[in-house]
């Protein structure tokens, strides 16, 4: 009998989709097991001509090549996916193949290459109007970017838009791995600030830690391991920039356990390098010494000149602390050849500082010119927040602010109720005494509705000279007649003499499940009423 994966001449379709989601589901969760499965299927897939299930088997094959740091297999595959999806003209999985291929040159340190790939994959994404599969290329490109110094504002923008266009794609997931990249992008933003502005980079790896445990909790709730253990990794770093060596030390200790569970050679490696680094923060410089050998242990089974720079700089700066001068020497030796090796000019200038002492001088006043800069966004960033939600004119919250607040009270399930406020023959107002007459009635209109409001009530300009008001609990005519009295009290000689104002509202009670635009369409309903009763007046919904 023949089990749904046995590879026997003339295969169906069926088959191979069904192959092809297994080896999907094992890039994913068990790198090796799909390399293995793939070793079996891909001779079968390549004798019968099954062109479309190859190239996918070969794709998800890289993916897992790649996990377990078989650069040369995962490029081979990748290549030849790519190849095949070309001759189709399936330009999404050429896409995908493409991208692997970019994050591979990537994962060996040549970025150029990995962005010129990138932005090729990026491009027959967008000619195939795929607007998931170009988040999914921008957010690896961003990730390449934010390995390249100088590069962060594209990193930040790339990712950003990649973020949202999952979202936009309804993919709540997908955009959970872009944040754990933009929390990345900020940490490394934050870690390279360390060589001149150690007090700006503590600050702004603050300001990154938020955002790296935001992604934390996204990528645990979309159930994805390998994004969780890189937004750890992040987060980790953001401790340590922070100067919570204990937290750094938690969360790495957090990670690696879910690595046991999940196992990824090049996610181990991180972790490493990253623990080796925090013990020489710590001063624990005969630790480090031995984590970054381990790690180096790693790097021999892959390629990874990137990585092995940086444990290079830890092993070169624990063996000086330790004294072990020759060590240190040999070790920054190193470091500065591969630096040559691969056109870094950042490794060079390490090497170049390394007996280098930073005036205190100056660092406080980088500094302070950072926090003074950060403060000034931060007040951009509220002030702007404030005016997408709040009508200019009036200061009250606006139309955007109003629908969030009704789908909130919606969701709360308690009872509020809507009312409609309008002011009476205002087309008078601009015609008679001139729109800006007519502006300051609506400001003053707006006052009294702010002042005159319980503490759980909320008032808001729905649009031209109407307001809505949403009031807690049921019913609340009584604060409704408040305001149009009050209204109709009002003098108003300093603007209109000898004129009087009047309202009419239009009042709805909430009902249980209904829905916002229905309850909206009966608080309209009831101030047409109230208009065509006489105006200056209160009128229930039916």
């Amino acid at each position: 009998m023949t089990t749904a994966l046995d590879p026997t001449p003339a295969l169906p379709p069926v088959y191979w989709d069904a192959a092809v989601d297994q080896l999907a589901l094992l890039a994913d969760s068990d790198a090796g097991a799909c390399v293995r499965l793939a070793d079996e299927l891909l001779p079968a897939a390549a004798a019968q001509r099954a062109g479309g299930a190859e190239l996918r088997l070969r794709y998800y094959a890289a993916v897992a090549h790649q996990a377990l740091g078989d650069d040369q297999r995962a490029m081979a595959q990748a290549s030849r996916a790519a190849q095949l999806a070309a001759e189709r003209g399936a330009l999404v999985w050429q896409s995908r193949a493409l991208a692997r291929q970019g994050q591979v040159h990537h994962d060996l340190g040549q970025l150029e290459d990995a962005v010129d790939l990138l932005t090729r994959a990026a491009e027959l994404r967008r000619e195939a109007e795929d607007t998931a599969g170009t988040a999914d290329v921008l957010t690896i490109l961003g990730t390449v970017y934010t390995s390249m110094p100088h590069f962060a504002p594209q990193a930040a923008g790339v990712l950003t838009q990649a973020r949202r266009l999952w979202l936009a794609a309804g993919d709540p997931d997908r955009a959970s791995i872009a944040l754990a990249h933009l929390a990345r992008t900020f940490v490394e933003s934050s870690r390279r600030l360390l060589l001149d502005n150690p007090r700006g980079a503590k600050a702004a790896a603050r300001r990154a830690l938020a955002l790296a445990l935001e992604s934390v909790d996204e990528a645990d709730a979309a159930g994805l391991s390998r994004t969780s253990v890189d937004a750890r990794l992040t987060t980790a770093v953001a401790h340590q920039l922070a100067g919570d060596a204990a937290s750094a030390a938690d969360v790495l200790d957090a990670a690696e356990d879910m690595l046991d569970r999940f196992p990824s050679t090049q996610q181990l490696l991180t972790l490493r390098r990253i623990r080796a680094d925090l013990l020489l923060s710590i001063g624990a410089s005969a630790e480090a010494v031995l984590e970054a050998r381990s790690a180096m242990t790693l790097l021999d089974e892959l390629t990874r000149p990137a990585e092995r720079m940086e444990l290079l700089r830890v092993l070169a700066d624990s063996h000086e602390d330790l004294g072990q001068i020759p060590e240190a020497f040999t070790a920054l030796r190193e470091l500065h050849q591969l630096t040559v090796r691969l056109g870094d000019a950042q490794a060079g200038r390490r090497a170049a500082l390394l007996g280098a002492r930073m005036e205190i001088e100056q660092a406080e006043r980088q500094a302070e010119a950072e926090r003074r800069r950060s403060e000034a966004l931060e007040e951009r960033n509220a002030a702007l927040a404030h005016q997408a939600t709040h009508d200019g004119l009036t200061g009250l919250a606006n139309r955007r602010a109003l629908d969030a607040e009704l789908a909130q009270r919606a969701a709360d399930c308690a009872p509020f109720t809507l009312a409609l406020v309008d002011i009476d023959h205002f087309k008078r107002v601009n015609d008679t005494w001139s729109h800006q007459v007519g502006d300051a009635v609506l400001v003053r209109v707006a006052d009294v509705l702010r002042r005159a409001l319980r503490s759980g009530d909320r008032a808001t300009r729905y649009g031209g000279e109407e307001f809505a008001v949403v009031l807690e609990g049921q019913p609340p005519v009584e604060v409704c007649e408040r305001l149009r009295a009050t209204v109709a009290a009002l003098r108003w000689d300093d603007l209109m003499p000898g004129a009087r104002l009047t309202v009419s509202i239009g009042v709805a009670c909430r009902r249980p499940d209904e829905p916002i635009a229905e309850l909206l369409a009966r608080a309209d309903a009831a101030l047409y009423r109230a208009k065509a009763d006489g105006r200056d007046r209160v009128c229930p919904a039916a």
